[in-house]
């Protein structure tokens, strides 16, 4: 069986209300899957919010990811953030399955 790694963008990041947040990462395995981003706020468990098997983009909401599957990337943008996301602390992850 393969190795499997997923690297994210490192480091805090400060987000102004109505501003646009982006993260990427990067990611090595043999077999490819699809790639989950999952969303973990503090003290609750992670909750899925976009799943890509093929390259190109996928809109839902103000949340957009975009996979490229040559290039093993994957983009994650939160579009006009809002109070209640500044106000919980959370992590955006990536994850190969």
């Amino acid at each position: 069986m393969g190795q499997t790694t997923v690297t994210q963008q490192e480091g805090q990041v400060t987000v102004e209300e109505r501003n646009t947040f982006q993260t990427t990462c990067t990611y090595q395995v043999s077999n490819f899957y699809g790639l989950f981003w999952y969303q973990q706020r503090k003290g609750q468990a992670p909750q899925l919010v976009s799943y890509q098997a093929a390259s190109g983009s996928k809109r839902s909401c103000h949340l957009t990811t975009l996979l490229n599957t040559t290039g093993k990337y994957s983009l994650l943008q939160l579009e006009e953030v809002e109070v209640s996301d500044l106000l919980s602390p959370s992590a955006l992850c990536p994850s190969l399955e």
